[in-house]
């Protein structure tokens, strides 16, 4: 009997944590997931595949790419994942991939299905790509060039998202797009604003990074923008934004304010004299400034709220934020001001 008391709890632990007899040497390791619809969904899995060794007690491992199509999402991952004897373990999966066909129409449904279901992780990223699942993208020979790829860009400071953001977005969300040329060439090539499910514009160069700024993703302190001749890079020191909500008779404004110390400004043909790095800088602020305008009134209407710039206008005034956000009076240019006030280090 005592025994036995000894024995429940480990049971009951045992049941409660979901162990089974299935181990992971019984299940093969998911490490991306390319989806897309074109006449019917397609799903390619790419798993980690173990492969003995020819020296003992050692293995190595190996991508392999398998394939499933269907009428619906599920239909298409099932009959993936039953071209395996081997259950598919997704716990470490980091990577979707979401074909054209996809962009256009069915992403958010695709991520909440996967975020609601055991083959998506809640932070995992998410990225459209510009070629079709018939292309074969991403397959067995470029898989870990395309991925090496990708990770690169995320930390260079590129605009991310995961798919915890996307299976939530109720005020349009952001797509981070890439473009695959040749077999393992990743570049970014923008992000699409989505609203109720489907892209609406599309964001390129500096915009992408005034975006990601404005999303809370400072990166690594550097933006490219563009000068009178050619790219400039400037190196930031603790770049911030900072938020006030100001609130007048029957009315309401956000200013933002973008500020940081340059240290560094890289590109051909620069001047050399510290005034007239000064002006240079005077002239990209103003374009960052115009640039931010363009950005905040396409990104910032009825049912577009990717930034959160109504919850700060609810934290000033909620009553007079819904009032402002019926009759759209919210949304009229100059509701939300950005500046940018870089200064020379």
């Amino acid at each position: 009997m005592k025994l036995l008391k000894l024995a429940a709890p480990l049971l009951i632990a045992a049941v409660l944590c979901g162990c089974s007899s299935t181990g992971l040497g019984d299940k093969v390791i998911v490490k991306a997931l390319l989806l897309d619809h074109q006449k019917e969904y397609v799903a390619q899995v790419l798993v980690l595949e173990p492969q003995p060794s020819a020296d003992a007690g050692e293995a190595s491992e190996t991508l392999r790419l398998i394939e499933g199509r269907g009428s619906s999402l599920a239909e298409a991952i099932g009959e993936a994942e039953s071209s395996r004897a081997e259950e598919l373990f997704y716990g470490q999966n980091e990577l979707l991939l979401l074909g054209p066909g996809l962009q256009q129409k069915g992403m958010t449904e695709c991520c909440r299905f996967l975020y609601e279901n055991s083959a998506g992780r809640p932070n995992m990223a998410v990225w459209g790509i510009n070629r079709p699942a018939s292309d074969q993208p991403l397959n067995e020979e470029n898989a870990s060039a395309v991925l090496d790829g990708i990770r690169r860009l995320g930390e260079r400071g590129e605009y991310r998202t995961y798919l915890y953001q996307l299976a939530a977005a109720q005020d349009g969300s952001f797509l981070p797009l890439v473009r695959l040329s040749g077999e393992d060439d990743v570049q970014m090539q923008g992000l699409a604003l989505y609203k109720d499910g489907a892209p609406t514009v599309r964001f390129t160069g500096i915009e992408t990074e005034l975006a990601a700024l404005l999303s809370g993703q400072t990166g690594t302190g550097q933006l490219q923008v563009e000068g009178e001749s050619g790219p400039v890079t400037l190196t930031i020191r603790s770049p911030k934004l900072i938020y006030e909500c100001v609130e007048q008779q029957n009315s309401m404004q956000l200013a933002i304010r973008f500020s940081g110390h340059v240290e560094q400004m890289t590109g051909e043909h620069l001047p050399a004299s510290r005034e007239e790095r000064r002006a240079l800088l005077s002239q990209i602020n103003s374009q960052l400034e115009q640039t931010a305008a363009g950005l905040i009134r396409q990104a910032f209407s009825p049912g577009v709220d990717p930034f959160g710039f109504l919850s700060r206008f609810c934290n000033r005034n909620a009553q007079l934020t819904a009032s402002l956000t019926e009759d759209k009076t919210l949304y009229q240019p100059g509701a939300v001001e950005f500046s940018s006030a870089l200064q020379l280090l």
